[in-house]
């Protein structure tokens, strides 16, 4: 994936309520300036939801999804199982997105929705979950900078 300098980087963590409207907010650094601001959600492992925006996610899902085929049994179940479990969502005037209520149960979400930026993407945690990966040995920062480094360059470089 190449790196657009117009992209998104989403860093730091934000703590928000969840209102009656299963609603949260999505901080304004991490919202488009001009236009519609529309995401992805999709479930992850360990209760995680992801937030991708949309250009990511059709760079990222769509792009190679759309190289699955359509004559392959499997592949078309795997396609299904993703998408009917996705989510599409558009910031409202006030930055909000609205969260079905099938990954609200899938996060463990109850009140409060801690959003942690995870660079080209953002990830939805509980308060306590959150709290307790930054706690302790979870919370060894410079082992996962180390990792980063370590990852092998697209272009064939480091």
């Amino acid at each position: 994936m190449e790196i657009m300098e117009d992209q998104f980087c989403f860093v730091d963590s934000f703590t928000y309520s969840l209102d009656t409207q299963r609603r949260i907010a999505i901080p304004s650094c991490w919202r488009k300036k001009d236009g519609e601001t529309v995401f992805y959600l999709l479930p992850a492992k360990e209760n995680i939801v992801q937030l991708i925006p949309k250009e990511t996610f059709y760079e990222q899902v769509i792009r190679k999804a759309q190289k699955m085929s359509l004559a392959d049994a499997r592949q078309l179940r795997d396609l299904a199982l993703c998408a009917s479990r996705a989510q599409s969502c558009v910031c409202d005037k006030q930055g909000r997105i609205q969260i079905s209520q099938k990954l609200l149960d899938h996060g463990g979400f109850k009140d409060k929705i801690v959003l942690a930026g995870a660079f080209w993407h953002i990830q939805l945690w509980t308060p306590e979950r959150w709290d307790a990966l930054n706690s302790g040995e979870n919370s060894d920062f410079f082992d996962v900078m180390q990792r980063i480094n370590e990852m092998p360059d697209p272009q064939g470089g480091r």
